[in-house]
């Protein structure tokens, strides 16, 4: 059903990730996500929170230098002033599939949602998102796209540059993970929905979109819902008995609907494509 629909959105999306360094460790956190391109401007849509890392990249990156100078002047002090803990992120860097030197970021006042413009960059893409004008229907069939379980471990932390550099690049793979369901509920008057399916870690940013290919939303997150199905029982394995303790939470994604993307995009008088 979704065969040639997948195929259709998968020739605009971008593969995004970043390397995440903690106060105190050299060890990188690797995360990843997944930008729209909508035009060949250089404009892309994604959520939020992807594009919050863009803006922490650039502030820790001014500070870093800075926040390494005073531990070293006085280690003690310095943690004390800026109540440095173990998760305290200090640095981040950030990868994608092209280059680019400056960006204009808009962040949605209210939603998981924003544009970025990529200066002085042109994408030459055969296919650009087509958002729907009117909103998803109940019970409506969607597909969810995105770069969700990415094979790559290209972030390591220098000491010599004091910054987090890329290894070897070409061990790197994004195969693109679709996922199915149906529209469940409306939320927040319809500004967000529902799916009966959760949104994978790297899927933020990617598209929802009916079998046809028109794109109904933007995947923002993933909540859980308390089933109160509790088991604690005893039951037989072979020749055994086990303590089998059960607490199932429902998975469920939440998307920013269509709607709300293209007044936010006519807004900021980015073209895009609809219907």
């Amino acid at each position: 059903m979704y065969k040639k629909s997948i195929k259709e959105n998968s020739k605009y999306l971008i593969p995004f990730t970043f390397g995440i360094k903690y106060f105190g460790s050299d060890e990188i956190e690797h995360g990843s996500g997944t930008l729209m391109a909508i035009n060949s401007d250089g404009y892309v849509l994604t959520c939020k929170h992807i594009a919050t890392e863009f803006l922490r990249n650039h502030a820790l990156g001014e500070s870093y230098s800075k926040l390494l100078k005073e531990l070293k002047e006085d280690r003690k002090s310095t943690i004390k002033k800026y109540n440095l803990k173990k998760d305290t992120v200090v640095l981040t860097n950030i990868s994608l599939p092209f280059a680019y030197k400056t960006a204009d970021i808009i962040i949605h006042k209210t939603l998981d949602l924003a544009i970025i413009h990529f200066h002085n960059v042109k994408f030459n893409l055969e296919n650009y998102p087509v958002f729907s004008e009117t909103q998803v229907e109940i019970g409506q069939s969607l597909c969810k796209l995105g770069f969700a379980f990415p094979e790559y471990d290209f972030y390591e932390y220098s000491e010599s540059d004091h910054n987090i550099v890329l290894k070897d690049k070409k061990k790197a793979n994004f195969p693109l993970f679709p996922l199915d369901g149906i529209a469940t509920r409306y939320i927040d008057d319809g500004s967000t929905f529902e799916t009966s399916t959760p949104g994978l870690k790297g899927q933020s940013g990617g598209p929802v979109f009916s079998p046809e290919g028109t794109v109904y939303g933007i995947q923002s997150m993933t909540k859980q819902l308390d089933m109160n199905l509790d088991v604690n029982v005893d039951v037989k394995r072979g020749l055994d008995k086990v303590k089998v303790n059960y607490n199932p939470f429902l998975n469920l994604g939440i998307e920013v609907s269509s709607v709300k993307i293209i007044e936010f995009l006519k807004e900021n008088k980015v073209d895009f494509r609809s219907k």
